[in-house]
């Protein structure tokens, strides 16, 4: 066994620029924050400091600091223009002096001409980010009528003027992003950390300012769906939505659940108050669909009358910009229009990929093998275009022959160079629903067909993928739930409904091993897909695996096991394998019991016990593969002091040894310390120096394994004594309401509701979500597999448990 060596060549198409890129800065460039009160900036600041390792500054504190006053009394005491100059003076020492690595939120006061001239002059050499959102929402939360926010709101998007990017933070109001409501036979509390959305957005849209996306998870996951951009996977899709189609309040984009690879939001209509409307609904396709965002500003929008050419670029220009600085992933940018624009645009490209566009129309359009193509791919390289996407009008029967050998001649030529889409339409859209390997358009069943959409007519991701299968491009493949006790595994159902989402033909089984003898018979089936592991496997397979991820080699336990079929020995090949049948010896452990842990922790974790590596204490019941995971996830989130309790001590101390050198090998800990320590007794008080655990993790099995009886644990009274209660995690389903469960339940029915109980089922349907896009590449249906997981419970096991009314 090896633990993969990742590079992150061949992950993203590296194009040398002809021209200087003015929106790019250093990593370590210090970030400012600035928008009117009640934007969110200090939270954002917080979510900033926190994730990037940095220093908040708030120059609402250096000002008091330096005039030994607040705003208000000195704009009072000496007036609004020595209160500006003032203003402008302190603001610009704090830049000069924390140029890195600090995140620095700005008042409303920088609204003043001398303040925002040293923040444009700042935005020369750093991220300045004007934060905003809904006014509806901001009436709220300043508590102000709306003829007095109003004149507030229009000052406030003067900030557009200097600032170099955009977020629009949208209100978390849900709690866990889960729509659908839970089961009355379920005993986890409905509670939540609010934020979590923000986080994972705003942390996004950080690492796309920074660079940091594809670096970070190719390194630790290169299975991951966004480890590997669309464009360089294959049978990808972009579907594509038209911001007209959004105009109506009642649209939930939420419905159109894992709908492609990409979405590629099309400006074709002027709302009113434009800018902030496009800004809202980039937004909540994050927050809705997560999936990267292409841009295209509609040459010709609906129903706004003809422009002339000089009118056209202004405005349109304005528009491109305004992506760019909202950090969308991709920008379309048609290359014929004026040589102006493209040269403009592209200077100010940061970090987003630019698909260079090229349509050509008219029933006279030139055959693929006209060297008018090559001519076009060739100048969009030397542009620096990330992709070149090429669409030709197709009157007759399209030429596919000369269209393959096109594309074989660009892909002659030597790295590095732009991804190729090359695809003939009609005037009912696509001529054939999937004529290149990656980035074809597509639509979907919710959203109605626009006269306008000449690229999609009626092809859609799913109905694709369904032919690709029967025409035995990909092949139906076999998974597994696999372990001792399986046989009321959620697993099964979940994966069928996300492969008939996907109209995939591939099989989910829970299949009950116990030896590596009979996994082994499973795993070398040339139509094996994969198995989702459980005891014993999780520690056992890990050496008997070719590759081990970052996770898995670090938590010493594997839940995932994938098949091997690349061509080459490239992991980047064997990843675009998947969904293909065939003979191999060659496999892949991964562990994705971590992050589901995690993610259910971030949800529930209130603030007033948030993570401080000083402060905060973990508890870990068992010594297991799920042991192993949980540790990590708290190691992951920041935790730095852990206790294990297990009924075998050697386990236990075995496991701590284990993270304690982990520690010591990343250096979060000094070479003498540990972070993982051992309960030898459920008896003995807890220990003195150590407060009181906030994060209790229940790891032991609901079922005997090797003959041993079930263990029926229930916390001692002793060890629950936080002040602030904290968050149990019972990761045992079968059964659901296990003797924790119980015991926690009953504290807070007497009153102690400081203490937030997470059942099994939720984190196994975490666990199932990440393993579905290990196993395809493809993303998960989230909302339909933690619905399809509550039925299954509900109908197989709920009506045995008689503890489920207690």
């Amino acid at each position: 066994m090896r633990t993969a060596q990742y590079g992150s060549a061949g992950t993203e198409t590296l194009i040398a620029p002809t021209r200087a890129n003015h929106r790019l800065f250093p990593s370590d460039a210090s970030i400012v924050l600035v928008g009117c009160r009640g934007a969110g900036k200090r939270t954002l600041g917080f979510i900033a400091a926190k994730s990037l390792g940095r220093r908040l500054l708030t120059e609402d504190y250096y000002f008091e600091k330096f005039t030994g006053c607040n705003r208000t009394t000195f704009l009072t005491k000496y007036g609004r223009d020595t209160f500006n100059s003032t203003t402008a003076t302190l603001l610009t020492q704090v830049l000069d002096t924390n140029r890195t690595n600090c995140v620095i939120e700005c008042s409303t006061a920088t609204l003043s001409q001398e303040t925002q001239a040293v923040l444009y002059a700042y935005a020369e050499t750093n991220p300045v980010i004007y934060v905003h959102r809904d006014k509806e929402d901001l009436y709220k939360i300043l508590e102000l009528p709306a003829s007095e926010a109003e004149p507030l709101l229009m000052q406030d998007q003067k900030h557009r003027e200097f600032c170099n990017f955009e977020y629009f933070n949208v209100l978390d109001t849900s709690p866990d992003g889960q729509a659908d409501g839970e089961s009355p036979l379920r005993s986890a509390s409905a509670h939540s950390a609010r934020l979590i959305h923000v986080k994972r957005e705003f942390n996004d849209f950080l690492d796309h300012i920074s660079g940091q996306t594809l670096t970070r998870t190719w390194v630790q996951n290169p299975f991951s769906v966004k480890a590997i951009p669309p464009e360089h996977r294959p049978y990808t899709f972009v579907m594509n939505l038209r911001l007209s189609a959004l105009l109506s309040p009642e649209r939930d984009l939420a419905q159109l659940e894992a709908p492609a690879e990409m979405v590629e939001l099309i400006i074709d209509t002027w709302p009113n108050n434009m800018f902030d409307f496009i800004a809202t609904q980039v937004a909540l396709l994050r927050r809705k669909l997560d999936i990267p965002i292409v841009y295209n500003v509609e040459e010709i929008p609906r129903e706004e009358r003809r422009r002339d050419l000089k009118e056209r670029d202004t405005t349109d220009f304005e528009l491109m910009v305004h992506g760019l600085r909202l950090g969308v992933d991709y920008l379309s940018l048609d290359l014929e229009r004026s040589e102006d624009l493209v040269q403009r645009i592209l200077t100010l490209r940061g970090r987003t990929k630019i698909i260079g566009n090229y349509v050509i129309k008219g029933f006279s359009a030139p055959h693929w093998d006209d060297n008018v193509f090559y001519e076009r791919y060739v100048h969009a390289q030397q542009l620096g275009c990330h992709i070149v996407r090429i669409a030709r009008f197709c009157a007759g029967n399209r030429d596919d022959i000369r269209r393959q050998k096109f594309m074989e001649k660009i892909a002659a030529l030597p790295e590095p160079k732009p991804h190729l889409v090359a695809f003939d339409y009609s005037v009912f859209g696509v001529v054939s629903p999937f004529q290149g390997i990656s980035l074809n358009p597509s639509g979907h069943e919710l959203l109605d067909k626009s006269s306008r959409e000449q690229m999609v007519g009626v092809t859609t991701a799913r109905g694709s993928i369904r032919t690709f299968f029967r025409r035995g491009w990909l092949q139906p493949l076999n998974f597994y739930a696999v372990g001792a006790n399986i046989y009321y595994s959620a697993s099964p159902a979940m994966h069928r409904a996300a492969f008939e989402h996907y109209m995939m033909p591939h099989t989910f089984e829970a299949k009950r091993c116990t030896t590596m003898e009979e996994l082994d018979r499973l795993r070398r089936d040339p139509n094996f897909g994969g198995a989702a592991l459980t005891p014993p496997f999780k520690v056992a397979i890990t050496s008997h695996v070719d590759y081990l991820s970052f996770h898995a080699t670090a938590i010493g336990a594997v839940n995932t096991l994938i098949p091997l079929r690349g061509s080459t020995s490239s992991i980047l090949d064997h990843a675009n394998a998947r969904n293909q049948a065939g003979v191999t010896d060659k496999f892949y452990g991964d562990n994705t019991d971590w992050s589901s842990i995690a993610t259910c922790l971030r949800r529930a974790i209130s603030p007033r016990n948030s993570i401080r590596p000083s402060w905060t204490t973990g508890l870990i019941i068992g010594a297991g593969g799920m042991a192993r995971a949980a540790i990590y996830a708290l190691i992951k989130l920041g935790c730095r002091k852990i206790f294990i309790f297990n009924r075998t001590i050697e386990k236990a101390e075995a496991v701590a040894a284990h993270f304690n050198a982990y520690a010591r090998q990343h250096k979060l800990i000094e070479k003498e310390g540990g972070i993982c320590q051992v309960m030898h007794s459920s008896k003995d008080p807890w220990p003195i120096g150590y407060l009181q655990p906030t994060i209790i993790l229940s790891c032991i099995p609901s079922f005997g394994i090797d003959d041993e009886p079930a263990v029926e644990f229930t916390m001692p009274p002793q060890w629950l004594l936080s002040s602030t209660g904290g968050v149990v995690i019972e990761l045992a389903y079968e059964p659901l309401i296990t003797p924790l469960i119980i015991q926690i339940r009953k504290m807070r029915e007497e009153g102690n509701t400081s203490w937030v109980l997470i059942d099994g089922l939720e984190v196994v349907s975490e666990m199932a979500m990440e393993v579905f896009e290990l196993f395809t590449g493809r993303n998960a249906p989230r909302r339909l597999m933690r619905r399809v997981c509550d039925e299954t419970w509900n109908r197989q096991c709920a009506p045995f448990q008689p503890q489920r009314l207690s």
